[in-house]
């Protein structure tokens, strides 16, 4: 079954994304490109090795067809696509085009590439409109709304940036709607984690429709991925700090975690693990109900997000997650749930903290 493309305008800080969802995407954005810069003039291409060929050429085509000069430019892949030494690369493909503020970038990659695309697009020349098209789920997500922060040398994502990105067009044939790789399964992470920080509401949505997702429902996959970038646009938009910090849920632990397990566990597992963990953190604090937390579990499941099953030691466990969080503020604060929609960076005392890394440790 076909699906007819979902539009959605996505709140950013101080910025809209105009989202796109559905099939039949690639080779239809040319006008809309056109319409916004008005007199079509350069259009910047930027791609990474393992983009389709076959799509590639298609955006190359529509661009060409309504007045733009295609300048083709490489983009970085692989994990240190979002180094600054990456963004330097990509600035100097830009430099060689020519291409100014006025002109366009239609950008296709994964997440960190686009994430650097994102980037390097809002700082060139006062910024230069860009399109994004991901290749996975994860990154239809992630790079439009909340692109990932950029890399120092041994200092991952310490430079951080807001969602500038004007289109994403997140094509269900481009990205695969109904996989069941990794990329999807952290797509389905995040869905979680970016409804327990919205609102009941969107929790609840995400909870009718999980087993549809599960059994690779092309329509409902499609409406959660809108909701979702409208949630995350909506919690990284709000005035309120507190609000803003909840689209972290779960970070902490995954970053912390990560040295620990190695690079064998996925990330879609750290991530609902970490959700896990802090509902029970939260629920000894008296700020989160058991029936709640439970019904998180359930709805992690439905989604088929795994668990840790190698040993950690708590208190490397717990010293990682202090050192993870004291790396990006003076306060040991972690993102823990409060109600289904209400998620809050909450303190935690040494001796909580121990004894729930001792409890999950050791249950593994």
């Amino acid at each position: 079954m076909r699906i007819r493309a979902k539009r959605q305008w996505v709140n950013l800080r101080g910025n809209s994304l105009d989202a796109r969802v559905g099939d039949d995407l690639v080779g239809n954005m040319g006008n809309d490109l056109r319409a916004y810069v008005g007199k079509p003039r350069a259009a910047v291409l930027a791609t990474v090795p393992e983009a389709p060929a076959d799509v590639v050429e298609t955006i190359r085509r529509d661009l060409s067809d309504v007045g733009f000069l295609v300048h083709m430019v490489d983009l970085p892949s692989g994990p240190d696509a979002s180094s600054t030494a990456a963004l330097e690369s990509l600035y100097e493909g830009i430099a060689e085009t020519g291409a100014t503020g006025d002109d366009v970038a239609v950008a296709v990659g994964g997440v960190r590439a686009l994430s650097t695309a994102s980037f390097a697009c809002h700082t060139w020349c006062g910024g230069m409109t860009l399109a994004q098209v991901p290749l996975d789920p994860t990154t239809a997500l992630l790079a439009g709304v909340t692109p990932l922060a950029l890399d120092l040398p041994g200092a991952d994502q310490m430079i951080t940036q807001d969602g500038t990105a004007r289109y994403v067009y997140c094509d269900l044939d481009v990205i695969d709607a109904t996989r069941t790789d990794e990329a999807a399964l952290f797509a389905r992470a995040l869905f979680v984690a970016s409804a327990m920080a919205d609102s009941d509401k969107t929790f609840g949505r995400l909870f009718d429709r999980a087993n549809d997702i599960a059994a690779l429902d092309r329509a409902a996959i499609c409406e959660q991925m809108v909701d979702c970038m409208k949630s995350r646009g909506k919690i990284i938009s709000s005035t309120s700090v507190a609000v803003r910090q909840s689209i972290g849920y779960g970070t902490t632990f995954m970053r912390a975690l990560r040295p620990l397990v190695g690079e064998d566990v996925p990330s879609s597992t750290l991530l609902a693990e970490a959700m896990r963990f802090s509902a029970r953190l939260s629920v000894a604090q008296g700020g989160f109900s058991i029936d709640d937390m439970l019904t998180q579990d359930e709805l992690l499941d439905r989604l088929g997000l795994g668990f840790v099953e190698c040993e950690v030691d708590p208190e490397a466990m717990a010293a990682a997650l202090k050192a993870e969080r004291f790396r990006r503020s003076n306060k040991f604060m972690l993102e823990l749930p409060r109600a289904l929609g209400r998620v809050r960076l909450a303190a935690v005392e040494d001796d909580q903290l121990a004894e729930h890394t001792a409890a999950w440790c050791s249950s593994r």
